[in-house]
């Protein structure tokens, strides 16, 4: 369906759109981390440094490229500008996505100039607003690994510092007066000290200063950081949690059965498990009407493309049916109907198994999977049941009332004849 391929589209767009992003923001981070060392030990000389600039640098071409065309793009939308407009008409960006593109080391004699690289560190934070903006998922974690890189970064800056203050040793390679001032850094920044590297003359005792008090404050923001993402619970964990916890206190003061106690806690897991344990009213009710029919075709896209009835259907009749869908949870036996009861809504199933009986139940007329619906018989005959439907294990299902389902059809004829010729033909196999 049109409305399904538009959505994986979008989805596609977005995905590459956040993966090139991360590329930018490792670039980023490795030209931070080559700039002090060429300060230090002038990398001009290596061939697979002048490789690796002229490739951050096009990356950096490739990202302002993409910058203006999001430019153009968001102001000649309505909607878009409204939202974005300040985030992608800044000057700052741009002047700073023009100071890093440019290929100091081949333009320009002497590394001092490379800082201006450091520009494109405005691109590291313009990106984790553009995450936070478009509620990227793991977003906690992501800001957790760019502080553990941006602690390295600190580190690996404060030793390489400390190899200009303190003085390269005579004797030992780069690689060595590297390994040991950064061991001296880590030592300090960590309050460890074994002072087997210790500091001499008022230059190097204010840099020790410094760091010191600059790795108190780095430390205390890396721990707090480290236990918010480990302990910071999602909602859907948070309600089976407190979904235990009630169902513990209901043990101790009223006496139930082992076999539904433990029926009850199966069913929070497998809430849980399913991703199902999340209350999203709370959010539906935020939004306006049609933002909140979107979130609702969205969540209810997977069933209505599994169903068969609902094959190559006018897009606005997905819309206008997904708005209707109520969801349910069968557990395993828990029967859906039985034969003899009213027929006031028909049933669609997004995930699990149902067996369909015999009036006198004894006889298994079919087995109902993932995109069968059921029910519509009694629906559109306003007549009673005429098969029993019974849960085989946890079951997800969509409940439709006629009602709603009427005002539908009436807009669509064609679905509702689709709908009573597979009818009929399932009542003549069934009876």
């Amino acid at each position: 369906m049109e409305i399904l391929t538009q959505m994986q589209s979008k989805r596609l767009k977005s995905a590459f759109d956040s993966s090139w992003r991360i590329i930018i923001i490792v670039a980023v981070l490795v030209q931070a981390s080559i700039l002090p060392l060429d300060f230090l030990f002038d990398l001009r000389a290596n061939r697979w440094y002048w490789v690796l600039d002229f490739s951050i640098s096009g990356l950096f071409l490739l990202d302002l490229l993409f910058n203006i065309y999001r430019y153009k793009k968001i102001r000649s939308h309505s909607v878009l500008k409204d939202v974005y407009w300040d985030t992608y008409s800044s000057w700052k960006y741009f002047i700073a996505d023009v100071l890093a593109v440019l290929p100091y080391a081949f333009l320009l004699s002497g590394p001092l100039w490379q800082l201006l690289r450091l520009f494109k560190w405005v691109k590291v934070f313009q990106t984790m607003r553009h995450f936070q903006m478009r509620n990227i998922r793991n977003t906690s974690s992501i800001l957790f690994w760019l502080l553990v890189f941006g602690t390295f970064l600190f580190s690996h800056w404060c030793a390489c510092m400390w190899v200009r203050v303190h003085g390269i040793e005579p004797g030992l390679s780069n690689v060595d007066n590297y390994v040991q001032a950064l061991y001296y850094t880590v030592s300090t920044i960590t309050s460890v000290g074994y002072g087997d590297i210790v500091p001499h003359g008022n230059l190097e005792m204010l840099f020790n200063i410094i760091l010191q008090f600059s790795g108190v404050a780095l430390l205390a923001l890396l721990v707090g950081s480290i236990v918010g993402v480990f302990t910071k619970k999602n909602p859907a964990e948070q309600r089976f949690i407190d979904n235990m916890e009630k169902l513990r206190a209901l043990i101790h003061y009223q006496e139930i059965s082992k076999d539904l106690e433990h029926r009850i806690g199966d069913y929070f897991t497998y809430e849980l498990k399913q991703k199902l344990g999340y209350d999203e009213s709370e959010l539906m009710d935020a939004l306006p009407f049609g933002l909140r029919n979107e979130l609702q075709l969205e969540f209810k896209k997977n069933v209505i493309k599994d169903i068969t009835l609902f094959e190559s259907v006018d897009d606005q009749f997905v819309r206008e049916i997904a708005q209707y869908l109520k969801p349910m949870i069968l557990t395993p036996g828990d029967y859906l109907f039985r034969a003899g009861d009213k027929g006031k809504s028909m049933f669609f199933v997004q995930r699990g198994k149902l067996k369909v009986l015999s009036a006198d139940e004894l006889k298994q007329l079919t087995i109902l999977r993932t995109g069968d619906f059921m029910g519509e018989i009694a629906m559109f005959k306003k007549t009673e049941r005429t098969a029993t439907v019974v849960s085989i294990g946890y079951s997800d299902i969509y409940e439709l009332h006629r009602k709603e389902f009427d005002k539908v059809l009436k807009k669509y004829p064609e679905i509702a004849e689709k709908i009573l010729v597979k009818s009929k033909s399932r009542e003549e196999r069934y009876i």
